[in-house]
Order: C-alpha cells, then structure tokens, then sequence
C-alpha cells in the first residue's frame, strides 16, 4: 500500500521519498543540526508551545538561523495535521545547517517537518517496568536538542542485548539523563529530579505541573547511590509519557515491582494530555 503522508519540506507538502537533502549540508557532514519531537492526537499538537521554545532555544545555543518564522512553522503544522488527517501522530522538526562551500562552513539553513503515524509502547512494559543499562558518559550542549547521538547509537546493540530499554548517562557519583529520556525518583513521598546537565525535556516540565500538590517535589543533583536505593524511579520523554524503571545496571529498583506512586502519576498524567487536548480542540 502506497503511502501518502505528506510531509513539509522548504516550503512544499511532499511526500518522504521526495525530501532530499545536499551531501555538502553541514548538518550530515558536522552534526550540525538540531529537531524536535512531540506527538499529536487530531488537529492538536500536544505541548507545541513548549516544543516550539526549545527548538528555538536549541538552535540559538548553536547560532543556528531557523528559515522560517516560528508563525509560519505553526502555521506548517497545523495544514499538515488536517490534510494528513491522522488520529495519533507525532512531528518531528529538523533544522539542519544548510548546503556547505568549503564542507565545514554552514549554508542556508534548511528545515522538514515529518508527520507520521503514532502508537505508544505496548501496555505490558508499563505494568512490568522496565531496566536500564549505565555508562560513564557526559553530553555536549546537553541542553541542546541535536541530532547528535552517536554515543547512544554505539552503545544501542548493548543495551538491548542487556534487556534494557535504554541507557543511564552518569558523571562519576552523579547522573544526568537517559539517552531520550529525564529521570525521577521517589523517595517516600518526596518526588526528585534534576535540572543541571541534562536537557530540559518538555515531558519532563509538564509531570512536574501535573505532580504538583500530589507529592513534595525537590530538583537538583541526583547521586547514582541515592537512584539506586530510590523507592521507585521512572522516566520520562514524549514517547514514553512516564515510564516506570524498575531495575538500572544489575540492581533491582524498591521491591522490583512498578510502585504504586508511579502508577497513580501514570493515570494523572494521562488524564492531565486529555484535559490539554480537550482545552486546545
């Protein structure tokens, strides 16, 4: 079956097999390019305020020139939503920078927007929880959105022949994030998360809006000790939502179970997407 998504491409509606970019653009040659993701069920993008933010956070932090107008890529979205007319989608948006002279100077900045068809992880990694692997590792610009992955990616054949999801990033005693994801823990009713060194996920600001008034909330530094003797810990990211963790490295988190406070989360989080999708319908 032919697929007929149409996709935002420099300032046309093609479909993917069309989007072609130069082999001299900086953003394959040097990594030079950032995106972002978020997901959307109808005609609403979910979060796009926040996600709009930070890609343009990203690409100032880089000197990075978007090539159309934050109104205009809005407005990019919102056609593509209703032609492509997809009941649960996601969006990606890339910036890349341009078409090089010399293969190392950035060109004109190009931009794709991607909607594609979305379905969350299956019910079965929510209810038993899931294990991440640890490395020793430390971000560039980790408060940058790029697609620079490379770390991730070497380490991805690993993780999953480990029976892992993903990877935890640490800096000696201390950890930063997983690879796409934020992290949190309890520790009794007291809900933590830290904000130093790791990107500041979209998810990640809306659970701390949604957990307010639910549990006694504390940002900063993280300790890999105290993450591995946490009650519960879960992450969190626009594919996942929150994602209960229960084992990282050889270590099993609490009792080994998905606790109880990131159960209860889990359907206040999902209750809090409906009341945003409702409210912007």
């Amino acid at each position: 079956m032919t697929d007929t998504t149409l996709h935002y491409f420099n300032g046309k509606f093609v479909q993917k097999h069309e989007i072609q970019f130069s082999i001299d653009d900086v953003g394959l040659l040097r990594g030079y390019s950032v995106f972002d993701f978020f997901k959307a069920k109808g005609e609403v993008p979910i979060f796009i305020d926040d996600h709009l933010a930070r890609l343009n956070n990203s690409a100032e932090k880089l000197n990075l020139k978007l090539p159309i107008s934050e109104a205009q890529i809005r407005a990019e979205i919102a056609e593509l939503l209703r032609i492509n007319r997809l009941d649960y989608s996601s969006l990606k948006i890339i910036i890349t920078g341009g078409e090089s002279s010399n293969g190392f100077s950035p060109g004109e900045s190009k931009i794709v927007i991607l909607n594609m068809p979305f379905l969350d992880l299956p019910d079965a990694v929510y209810q038993s929880g899931a294990s991440l692997m640890l490395n020793e590792y430390t971000r560039d610009f980790p408060e940058v959105k790029s697609t620079h992955y490379a770390r991730a990616l070497s380490l991805q054949a690993e993780w999953i022949n480990g029976g892992h999801i993903d990877v935890l990033y640490h800096e000696g005693d201390f950890i930063s994030e997983v690879s796409r994801s934020n992290v949190f823990y309890f520790e009794g009713n007291k809900l933590r998360t830290n904000q130093v060194g790791v990107l500041h996920g979209v998810t990640r600001k809306n659970v701390l809006k949604c957990a307010e008034g639910l549990y006694d909330i504390k940002i900063g530094p993280i300790s890999l000790k105290d993450l591995l003797n946490a009650d519960e810990v879960f992450i969190t990211s626009s594919t996942k939502k929150v994602m209960p963790i229960v084992k990282v490295g050889d270590q099993e988190i609490g009792t080994g179970l998905v606790g109880e406070k990131t159960k209860h989360l889990m359907i206040a989080f999902d209750q809090y997407i409906d009341r945003y999708v409702a409210e912007n319908s």
